[in-house]
This record gives structure tokens, sequence and C-alpha cells, in this order.
């Protein structure tokens, strides 16, 4: 990938960034102090930006209005339909919402600035799937929320209504045929059913932010470019790393930038952004929403089947979804190995690549947080008190009049990893009697666990029963745990295929100890902090200080200090992982942990990312030190738990 960001600059000359002085650069030239500036209103500039956290505005704001949507919320949603031509045109591709069942929205950003009215002949800027799985009240602990994001270099054919399709960028299939020409795409390319299509217009990013009061985010580096000079058409961004809160211009050059490294990195910050701006949103109260709401009427249009707005009852039920989601069901799939062609900036991924992507998105997998922590040692996952698909052998009968029914049920079942068997003596695979108008789950309760086996098996017919098994169906089982007797309501169709993500084998940490590396710079900046501050004796093997603002400190906010170390992995790369050591013990960051565990009497907490440990936090001394890892989880689980182990007290 291309690098613009040029090296050397803002580089440490004996001065912090604040102009105080600081160790002589001959003696430490990765150390820094910083204060955090006041947020400072700027104008929405250049072109670009990302859409995901409007999205999840939306679906909270949904919580919010839940009460006082009599009073305004109507006009409001009113204003969301679609109203330009490409919208409007999208919407007769579009599925309708069934009941109980998954949707999904396919969001597109574009800018557009004052003076502009036709935007359509400029590139979607960011193109991201949502997928809100609500499944019965039965099922809470399988609800989920997954995100797919494309890269905008991605190279896929593209296509729009009455036109060959012609392979480009994923992001100029809104400069062919807007809005519409985005949702044929990606249509195309998932083969997803899509039931909503939002257009988001980034002009009231900043605003939105501003009305939130800000978002705090973990930076992972020094992000900086200056274009005072004219030199640079990139846009110009000063970030130093380490959590903070970032402003509405703030949050807009973070989650825009690329040109440090590249669109992949580019989506990792935004989907950061993401779980960020949930957290924001989440503690939002009800006299906040109408503000935020007028800012997002003029910049978001809703296409759906049919036309029309979205109705109050449906965006309560989304909102109640996300109010309601257990703690790790937010998922957020990548597209991996991506490659740059030889000839030009497309990005290519292949076949078997998008498909592990979209299959992870469609269906995710809801244990695989669980299953990490056991194989980390972290927690011990609970043996399921049914049995699994593999140790649960199933008959399936046609109690219906629709032929073959049995038969391709029974093979749906087989690749649910069920073990499937065929009746007894040959016999035809019908229910004796007469047809049923829903589905029974026949178990066997000779066989231990088979009600369970039954109650699981039943979740997959929606409005199944589950029974003993009786004698007419006993002479057909032929050993069965479990006999399906489909009904006529069963329309032949079953859930998603959740296939198991692939948790990490364990392998040994990729560490080595070097308390020097940092202890230098700690010694110097412990003044005036109202904390204890640790060294970490153990670091990832490949790493190295970042040479800009490697260890800094600075003010979080009026009442809590803080210390960021940066680290780069390898030499030259883009991957930059780091540790937070600060006296805020309940930062919007360190709600929600997945895991607790004591180990060797200091309490640790864990925060994945799907089947990666993203965040390792260890809370003594009254403050909390956290270990961050890069962006795109390139520290293994092993190397992230050595290295808070690792964490020392520094002498007073």
């Amino acid at each position: 990938m291309r690098t613009t960001l040029k090296r050397g600059i803002g580089r440490s000359r004996g001065a912090t960034p604040n102009g105080r002085a600081a160790v002589p650069a001959s003696r430490l030239t990765a150390v820094s102090r910083y204060l955090q500036p006041q947020p400072r209103a700027r104008y929405l500039r250049g072109s670009g930006l990302f859409f995901g956290r409007v999205l999840l505005v939306i679906c909270v704001i949904g919580g919010g209005i839940a009460g006082g949507l009599s009073l305004w919320g109507h006009d409001a949603l009113g204003h969301t339909k679609a109203h330009s031509i490409d919208v409007k045109r999208s919407q007769r591709w579009l599925s309708t919402p069934e009941l109980n069942q998954p949707v999904i929205a396919l969001i597109v950003g574009f800018d557009q600035r004052a003076g502009i009215e036709h935007t359509d002949v400029s590139r979607s800027d960011t193109l991201m799937l949502l997928r809100a799985d609500p499944l019965p009240d039965g099922d809470k602990a399988l609800r989920n929320i997954s995100l797919l994001s494309f890269p905008r270099d991605l190279r896929v054919p593209l296509y729009c209504p009455g036109r060959s399709p012609v392979t480009g960028k994923i992001n100029a299939a809104f400069s062919l045929c807007g809005a519409e020409g985005s949702l044929l795409t990606v249509k195309e390319l998932t083969g997803l059913p899509i039931n909503y299509v939002i257009k988001v217009n980034f002009r009231g990013f900043t605003q939105i932010v501003s009305k939130v009061g800000g978002v705090w985010v973990d930076v992972d580096h020094r992000y900086f470019n200056d274009n005072s000079g004219g030199y640079d058409r990139y846009a110009t961004i000063d970030l130093q790393p380490g959590y903070q809160k970032l402003s509405g211009s703030k949050a807009l050059d973070y989650v825009r930038y690329r040109h440090g490294d590249s669109d992949l990195y580019r989506i990792a910050r935004q989907q950061a952004f993401i779980r960020a701006f949930k957290e924001r949103v989440t503690q939002l109260s009800l006299v906040d929403m109408p503000r935020i709401v007028r800012v997002m009427t003029d910049n978001v249009e809703v296409g759906k089947n049919g036309g029309g707005s979205l109705s109050a009852t449906t965006l309560y039920s989304y909102a109640k979804l996300i109010s309601g989601l257990p703690s790790g069901h937010f998922f957020q799939a990548r597209i991996d190995d991506v490659t740059q062609s030889a000839s030009s900036s497309d990005l290519i991924a292949s076949d078997e690549t998008l498909r592990a992507a979209i299959e992870k998105f469609a269906a995710p997998d809801v244990s695989v947080i669980a299953r990490a922590a056991d194989a980390n040692g972290v927690a011990r996952a609970k043996k399921p008190s049914a049995p699994t698909p593999e140790e649960t052998t199933v008959l399936v009968l046609n109690g219906s009049n629709v032929e073959g029914l049995a038969r391709d049920t029974s093979y749906g079942l087989a690749q649910r990893g069920y073990q499937t068997v065929e009746t007894a003596n040959g016999q035809a695979a019908n229910v004796p009697g007469p047809d049923l108008w829903h589905t029974i789950v026949y178990y066997d309760p000779a066989q231990a666990r088979a009600l369970r086996a039954a109650e699981e098996v039943a979740k997959l017919f929606g409005d199944a029963e589950t029974k003993s098994i009786t004698p007419a169906i006993a002479r057909l089982a032929n050993g069965a745990m479990v006999i399906a007797a489909l009904g006529q309501t069963f329309d032949g169709i079953l859930p998603p295929i959740r296939a198991r993500e692939v948790v990490p084998e364990r392998q040994p940490p990729k560490t080595t100890i070097n308390p020097e590396l940092t202890r230098p710079y700690l010694r110097y900046l412990r003044r005036k902090l109202p904390f204890r501050l640790e060294v970490p004796t153990i670091v990832e093997n490949s790493s190295s200080l970042a040479h800009i603002s490697g260890v800094r400190r600075y003010k979080l906010d009026r009442k809590h200090k803080a210390v960021r170390i940066t680290f780069q992995l390898g030499y030259g790369g883009f991957d930059y992982w780091g540790i937070q050591e600060t006296d805020w013990a309940d930062a919007p960051v360190l709600a929600g942990s997945h895991f607790s565990r004591r180990i060797h009497r200091r309490d640790f907490d864990f925060y994945y990312s799907g089947a990666h440990l993203h965040m390792v936090v260890l809370r003594e001394n009254g403050a909390t030190y956290w270990v961050v890892n890069s962006l795109t989880d390139k520290l293994s689980n092993e190397t992230m738990i050595a290295i808070a182990k690792g964490l020392r007290p520094l002498p007073q």
C-alpha cells in the first residue's frame, strides 16, 4: 500500500507538542506531555466520510423516542422517507421484512457540500451492510447485530438497470446510477436479500457528533498532516495517541483518514468509532433525542419496499433490539486477505474470502467469545445442557401434502450437523393419520437429554411444539432421539446455518522481557500524577516504541489524567498497540467487559472482539491500566494476556 504521510513530520525536537520543555532529544525522543485541546467548532471540509454511526443513531433514537414519539416522532420519521430519484428507484429491488426474521440494511454514505446539487456524479464514500436479528422473545441469547464494510477500492462487477455489468471499484457504482447502482451491486455480490437502503449525507456528521457531546475514542497512534503550506491535497489531521473525546470535526478527521496506511485500516477505524459511538448514544436521555433527530432528518433518507416512511412501531422494535442486546452480540465482520492489484489501486478479494466474510455477517457465531475465553483460560465455557447437533439423531416425517418436504428438510438438518436417520424397515416417511397444521417435534424420554434436544430442534421450525413420542411415531423412529413431524405451516425454509467461527489455537505468547524500553520515560512523567504508574516489563517481541509521541502524559478531562504508551509492530508498519494508564476507573469504554478474573491477587477485565482479545484492563492502586490491541487485532490473545500480567508498579 502506498503511503503519502511524510516521515519526520511532527517529530520531537526537544519540546513537547504544547511547547513546554521536555527531556533533551538526545536522551528521550519518544516522550511528550500533552493537554487535550478543548473542542473547536469547524466546518466540514473536503469530501468523503463514514456513515455507520449515523445508522446506529437511527436505531438508538428509536429507544429515545418511545415515550415522546406522539409529540414529534411521526413528523421526524416522515422526513426520512425516500425523496431523491435514485433512492426511489432502488425501492423496487428491496425485500419486505418478515416478522421475527433478520433485516438487512445497506447504508450508502456520500458527501454533499453547499451549492452542489448533482451528487450522483461522485462516488460513494462508504458502503456498509447492517443486519439485525431480533428472533422470537424466547431466543434473546441469540439476538445479534452485525456489520460488514466494503473497501472503497474493492474491484467487483458493477450493476445498473438496463446496462451490462462492468468491472470497477465498488464505490463507482454510486456514480453510475446512484444508490440504485450501489444496491444492485451489493445484492449481486453477496446474494443477500436487502430490506432497506439508507442514504446518508455526511454534511450533518459533525453536527450529530457535537449534539451528543462528542465521542470518547481510543486513538491508536499519532495522526498528523498539515496543509497550511498548500503542498498536500490530503486532509489536515492532528490527533495525539490515547483515549480522548473527539469533537465532530476531529471525529470526521479520524474516520475518513486513510492516506498514511490504507482503506483497510480506514475501515477498522470506522468500526472502532461505531463501537465508541454506540457506547455514547446509549447513555443519552429522552430529552437529548429531539435535537439529534432534527439534524438527522436533513441528512438521512430511508428507502423501503413499497415506499413511504418507517413506522414508529418498526423503529421502536429495532430500538428494543439495540437496548436489550446481550453483551458481546454486536459483531463486525471484515473482508480479510485483500491484496492490491499490481497494475492499479484496486483491491482484490478472492471468492473464498468474500464468501467467508458474508457468512460471518449473515450468521454470526454468538458462542465465539465464550469459546475464545475458554481457550485462553480466561473463563471456563459452560457446558451446554442440550446435546450438540452432532450428538442428536433426528428422523424427519412429512405431516403435510408437500412432496419431498421431509427429504429436503432432513438434508438441511444434516448440513447443520444433525445425525439424520431413515424410518424403520424402509417405511414411508409420513406422519401416521391426518395431516398436521403445526410442526410437532417428538422426543424419546428413554434417551438422556432428549427433551432438551427436541427443544433445540423445535427452534428451527418457528411455531413447533414438543411432545413425548407416541406409539405410532415410535414404530417409525428407528432409534432416533428426536422426530420432527412437519406441519403445513412450515414453508420448508430453515434458519441460516450459523457457522462456528474458528477460535485461534492456543499458542505461546510472542513476547520479550524489556522493562527498560519504557521505564526511563515513565520515571520522568510520574511527577504530578495522582496515581501510581506501572511499567510494562513484557512487550510483544517485534515492537518498538513509537517515534512520535511514544509516551505522553495528558489530561483526559478536568478531573482525570492519563499516560499513553504507544508501540509500533514490526519496522515501519501500520499497526500500533498501546497501554493506557489513568485514574479514571469508570471511563465509558470500560463498561461491559466480557469476563473478569482474579490472577495472582490482581483483578483483570477482558474485552473481546469476536475471537480476538482486544483489551485487557488491570485494576489496582486506585487506577486502571489498559493493554489495547492494534486496530486489526494483530497481537495474539496469549500475547495480550502476557503483557497485562507483566505490568509492574513503578517504584515510588
